[in-house]
């Protein structure tokens, strides 16, 4: 690698280090694992890449590709910024980067290398790194500064987001484990979730919808127009805001896993939500996910100012005391009444409904009866009410 400069995104207070390598270099920089950062980021395949392939045999010089240093490789670097020897040394390590912007050309250089293609001599890339520890202001920097250069959809974002982000919320929540679905296994204890399913309650988070079609999105929130008019500071307080809730729904999830464990026969995860919600894997379940963080916002994310800061305080108070009954709690009871749920979950004709549809929108409604009332409410009578 050769640093060939140093700069600021003034708006997030962002270091940037520019720097030029050969693809051979680059390659070893971002290492063969690079491809899992982009979570369901799709390979291409139409035409204008084989194109590129053919361009780059040619010697074609590539757009700026962008990179991230991980969060927990900041510190070190920011010490060495001032140090060209030291810093090149850094930063040339393989894995410490995540690619931001420039996948689909990492994937054309990476064949090419497979297919024993020389490289032209002089053959140049140049690098822009991201130099950022800051949790909050790289939500900023990933959804609006970089969604902002090109048309982005809002499932792609937040992927960006939890992609680069999540060893970092993992820190923040504590004690907690985010998954991938090339590493998720059958989970053997508590605050272990799979990536995807805490994406889509961030989504329904922010869109306030227990309805999200990842592939054509009817949330407009973290549309490029609408995030940009949000502004830096509601997006980091929106982001912080759900870390709070996270981190009670992470003490839920360790309640639940324990009094719940053993209920529902010891199979598969995916089976036990299908035949009974009586599962210790009930809060993985993205149905589940979804509903939670969709009803905090549909209950306490509209209004004045002063409504929702109450309504959020009762949300709060709701869900701790969740937390004290199911803590007070045997294994083996169903302090929830999730049975109760499931019955009138499975009361509604399948023929007429659509299940998971269905599912999302009782589960919501029913714990909306529940932060209203402040956790002073029979489960059950919570679930009924929210029954149509």
């Amino acid at each position: 690698m050769k640093i060939i400069g140093h700069g600021k995104d003034l708006r997030s207070d962002t270091k940037i280090v520019y720097a030029q390598v050969t693809p051979n270099e680059y390659l070893d920089i971002v290492g063969s694992d690079y491809g899992s950062f982009a979570i369901q980021r799709k390979r291409e395949t139409h035409k204008a890449y084989g194109r590129l392939k053919d361009d780059i045999r040619l010697g074609a010089s590539l757009p700026t590709i962008t990179l991230a240093l991980k969060p927990e490789y900041v510190s070190n670097a920011e010490r060495v910024l001032e140090n060209i020897e030291e810093l090149t040394d850094f930063l040339s390590k393989a894995g410490r980067c995540n690619i931001l912007d420039g996948l689909q050309r990492t994937y054309i250089l990476d064949d090419l290398k497979k297919e024993n293609f020389e490289f032209l001599e002089g053959q140049e890339l140049l690098l822009e790194i991201w130099i950022e520890s800051d949790l909050e202001k790289l939500v900023y920097r990933i959804i609006v500064l970089n969604a902002g250069q090109k048309p982005m959809s809002a499932r792609h974002q937040i992927e960006l987001l939890f992609a680069s982000l999540h060893s970092a919320i993992e820190e923040e929540i504590g004690n907690v484990s985010l998954v991938t679905e090339k590493d998720q296994r059958r989970r053997r204890k508590s605050r272990i979730y799979p990536l995807q399913v805490i994406i889509s309650g961030y989504q329904a988070f922010v869109s306030g919808t227990t309805e999200l079609n990842k592939d054509n999105l009817i949330s407009q929130k973290l549309q490029v127009d609408s995030a940009l008019d949000m502004g830096e500071e509601s997006i980091r307080e929106q982001f912080s805001e759900f870390i709070d809730y996270f981190k009670i729904y992470a003490e839920l999830d360790e309640q639940v896993f324990r009094v719940y464990s053993g209920v529902a026969g010891g199979g598969d995860d995916d089976e036990e939500e299908k035949s009974n919600l009586r599962s210790p894997h009930w809060l993985t379940s993205e149905n589940t996910c979804i509903s939670f963080f969709a009803s905090i916002t549909q209950y306490a994310g509209n209004g004045s100012v002063e409504v929702s800061a109450e309504k959020s305080r009762r949300t709060k108070v709701a869900l701790q005391e969740l937390v004290r009954k199911l803590s007070n709690s045997e294994p083996g009871t169903d302090p929830l009444q999730l049975e109760a749920l499931d019955a009138i979950r499975m009361g509604k004709s399948a023929r007429k409904v659509n299940v998971g549809t269905y599912t999302r929108r009782l589960l919501a409604n029913g714990l909306k009866e529940v932060f209203r009332a402040e956790g002073d409410i029979q489960l059950s009578a919570a679930w009924n009410l929210a029954a149509d």
